[in-house]
Parts: C-alpha cells; sequence; structure tokens
C-alpha cells in the first residue's frame, strides 16, 4: 500500500462515518451536503528509509442555505483529520491544512465548496 493510499483510506472512513462520501464526484441529483475524497499527492524523500509528504484534499459540497451544516462537518473533519497517525504500513504525522470556502454556481442551486488541502509526514512502519 502506498502513503497516499493509505491516507486515503484513513479520511474516507473518517468522512464516511459522518455524511455521504464518494471518491467521485456524483451524479447530479445527489441530495446536499456530501463529501468528496479527491486529489492526493506525495512527495517521496531520497533516503535510505522510506518517508516523506503526502497530501489529500477533500471537497465538501452543500446548498447555500446549509452553511451552519456545511460548517459542522468541516469542523468535524478538520478536528479528526489532525488526530490521524497511520494504521496500517505508515506513521503519518499531521502538518497542514489550507481551507478555502468557494461560492458554486455550478447547479442549478448556488453552493458552497469548502476545499481542505491537509498534509501529513510519513514513515514506513517496520515489519515485524
Amino acid at each position: 500500500m502506498t502513503p497516499n493510499h493509505e491516507l486515503f483510506r484513513l479520511i474516507y472512513q473518517m468522512a464516511e462515518s459522518r455524511e455521504k462520501t464518494f471518491d467521485f464526484l456524483p451524479e447530479a441529483g445527489t441530495q446536499y451536503p456530501f463529501i468528496y475524497i479527491g486529489e492526493n499527492n506525495a512527495l517521496e524523500s531520497p533516503n535510505n528509509d522510506l518517508w516523506g509528504e503526502v497530501g489529500q484534499t477533500v471537497h465538501i459540497y452543500a446548498e447555500r442555505t446549509q452553511r451552519a451544516i456545511l460548517d459542522d462537518i468541516t469542523a468535524y473533519l478538520e478536528t479528526n483529520i489532525k488526530k490521524i497517525s497511520g494504521k496500517w504500513e505508515y506513521h503519518l504525522q499531521y502538518t497542514s491544512t489550507n481551507k478555502q470556502i468557494i461560492p458554486d454556481n455550478t447547479d442549478v442551486q448556488p453552493l458552497l465548496h469548502v476545499v481542505l488541502d491537509v498534509k501529513f509526514t510519513y514513515t514506513k512502519k517496520e515489519k515485524k
């Protein structure tokens, strides 16, 4: 498993326990709010050990009238993402979140779109 995939799985499980969550943009007609676990990236550092940086982008969509619900979902994710420490093959250490709240007019009703770009450092766990 790659560090990208481990972080993706941990965030997906966390998000799914709170709200409708997808690893793709759902079809038109999907009820708001929902969470979309989107892009991820990694930067491996050259060394004898496997370590580096990994990032995941989380998108949260809600109708403009659901701002309070959107804020609750965002706060839940921000709080719990910081607690991630890895589970399977990697030690993960939270480093930062870049948050944007963007008005979105791509649907019939006006939406709010929160983008959370989270960053972690990682090291490979030793085999037992």
